[in-house]
């Protein structure tokens, strides 16, 4: 069993499989009807140490603010962990480039979107906390920032009389940070899964795993941008 986090794409396969997506749901009317009614329920922490971090009525407004995303963005992504890939073969060293164009398409298809790309590398803080991502995508103008992490485990099936398969299963989890307020609107998470046999163009039997592993994660991050497409569409506006 092999685990690998990069973000690649792929060539040729065999099978694969889609699972649904697991998404953010918007607030209806009926949650902001009752906010207006004065039916929020405890207001209070019952916990002196959190207010250090955030105060009651801090949360209170948080809580209570209806998000809109502005009409006309763009989008900043970041990957978590590397965001390119060497290895195997020249052509699927390719692939990293090749997946991130691929979202960034979809993205860009947004009538909402008039630009998205990866922040510069010289931008992605060192510290994983909404601050010091908010002052990067400010930097960058960014309205938005699309923020991912990836996880595959690719596991393998020898065979006697037949080629030997590799099947890959990976995760995406996204979330969408709006940069001027620090709210994250929305977050998603993806799975896809593939399974390829061993061909006569593989080196070894790694540039096979490597293949059902950037096909299954370049369809999960596919998924991610569609629903975060869709997302912006069901802004209005």
């Amino acid at each position: 069993m092999k685990k690998l986090i990069f973000p690649l794409m792929s060539m040729v396969a065999l099978a694969g499989c889609a699972m649904q997506p697991v998404s953010t749901v918007e607030r209806s009317d009926v949650y902001y009807e009752s906010l207006r009614a004065g039916e929020t329920g405890e207001t209070q922490s019952l916990f002196t140490s959190d207010e250090a971090i955030l105060s009651a009525e801090d949360i209170e407004r948080i809580l209570a603010h209806r998000y809109t995303a502005p009409p006309l963005n763009r989008i900043g992504v970041i990957a978590l962990g590397r965001a390119f890939w060497f290895g195997y073969s020249e052509e699927l060293a390719r692939s990293g480039t090749e997946i991130q164009t691929g979202m960034v398409a979809k993205l860009r298809a947004s009538p909402r979107v008039y630009d998205a790309s990866y922040l510069p590398t010289l931008l992605i803080p060192e510290k994983r906390t909404v601050g010091h991502y908010r002052e990067a995508a400010a930097r960058y103008q960014a309205d938005l920032l699309l923020i991912y992490q990836a996880a595959c485990r690719t596991y393998d099936k020898f065979r006697f009389f037949a080629p030997n398969e590799a099947k890959s299963y990976c995760n995406v989890e996204a979330v969408v940070l709006d940069v001027r307020t620090g709210i994250v609107p929305f977050t998603v998470t993806t799975s896809r899964n593939f399974m390829t046999k061993v061909n006569e163009e593989d080196l070894t039997f790694q540039e096979t795993q490597a293949r059902a592993e950037l096909k299954a994660l370049a369809d999960a991050l596919a998924e991610v941008g569609d629903e975060v497409v869709a997302f912006l569409a069901r802004q209005g506006g």
